[in-house]
């Protein structure tokens, strides 16, 4: 496999985006939008950066992220344990609960917190899991059980925590599993009759359980579904992601835009798990290739990332790219970027000042 060098990961824009209350939404170019204001949406992923990079480094600033993104889910967090996921930029609540996702992809963060070494935020991060965690056991949407599923499997990676993460994970993972078998169909293995947006996610989540709970059947249906999304999405030389103009329906036609890096993002992690549990070159084949998206290896040759920057533009639509530098999407780069250094740091060269 030749050697690729991408830049070393930074957390320049996300540190741009990030005021004393949280991660803005959204950008312009890549000065922020405050108008855009707040969602646990991204305080949740930003969370797992934050944690990620301070696994890997060590370093102040990523632990001073840690603590501001928990302090934006005690904020958002109601007295029962469920999320409200929006608020403005005068930090009023724009609903009274959030969505089924934004509560699975809470406790994916929260599930990564939890097993810091540090008790002062490890702690806190456990109580807030363990309060909302049964609001998501009510829920069905298989992108919510699989965020949920993610976040425990975080949490299962402290060994005295594992048996305890196993237990929690099973019944959500029999209900994920369960879409799959319901919905799946000869040419089309996937748990819904619609592939969307972050579908990566959801083999990954099987992926990971069958890790944790040591259960081959969802290790299989993890690789059977991941194979179909690749063979989707890995069509021709180039990635070309589901685009949100329209999905891809069972039976329908794929939509090639608007692509987004939330997809092109899951789809390195995925991949790279994938990997790590079969070590088949494939996998890690198709990661590096989705990495490589974001770095202009895709429909428009165009780069989503800007190194200078530090952040990701929102996507790819007809005319070119969305040049906004938004939330989710340099979230998303950052998530697949730190998971590839944290198995391959060969990979990469110093990254630009500025």
């Amino acid at each position: 496999m030749p050697k690729r060098l991408f830049p070393m990961p930074s957390l320049r824009h996300l540190l741009r985006l990030t005021d004393d209350c949280g991660v803005i939404q959204h950008a312009k170019f890549w000065v922020p939008n405050y108008v855009s204001g707040y969602c646990v949406d991204d305080n949740s992923r930003a969370l797992i950066v934050a944690c990620r990079h301070h696994r890997l480094f060590g370093d102040a600033v990523s632990h001073a992220l840690m603590v501001r993104y928990l302090a934006f889910i005690f904020y958002v967090r109601r007295a029962d344990g469920r999320l409200r996921n929006f608020i403005d930029y005068s930090r009023n609540y724009l609903e009274d609960v959030g969505s089924p996702d934004s509560l699975g992809r809470t406790l994916w963060g929260l599930g990564h917190l939890a097993t810091v070494d540090e008790p002062t935020l490890a702690v806190p991060a456990r109580e807030i899991f363990h309060h909302a965690l049964p609001h998501l056991a009510q829920e069905d949407a298989p992108h919510a059980l699989a965020y949920g599923i993610l976040g425990l499997c975080a949490y299962g990676r402290r060994a005295e925590l594992r048996e305890e993460a196993g237990r929690l994970t099973q019944p959500l993972v029999d209900k994920l599993l369960g879409t799959l078998r319901d919905t799946r169909t000869h040419g089309w293995e996937w748990f819904l009759p619609i592939l969307t947006y972050d579908n990566a996610r959801l083999p990954q989540a099987l992926l990971l359980a069958g890790q944790l709970l040591d259960a081959a059947e969802l290790r299989d249906a993890g690789l059977r579904s991941l194979a179909f999304l690749n063979a989707v999405c890995f069509r021709e030389a180039v990635l070309n992601i589901v685009g949100s103009n329209g999905w891809y329906p069972r039976g329908g036609s794929c939509a090639l835009f608007d692509q987004q890096p939330i997809d092109a993002g899951c789809l390195v992690e995925a991949n790279l798990v994938a990997h790590q549990l079969t070590r088949e070159p494939e996998f890690l084949q198709a990661g590096l290739r989705a990495l490589e998206w974001f770095h202009g290896k895709n429909y428009h040759g165009t780069p989503l990332y800007h190194e200078y920057s530090g952040g990701c533009c929102d996507g790819l639509n007809a005319e070119g790219v969305n040049a906004n530098q938004g939330a989710e999407s340099t979230i998303a780069y950052l998530l697949a970027h730190l998971a590839l250094y944290e198995v391959m740091p060969e990979m990469f060269q110093p990254a630009l000042q500025g």
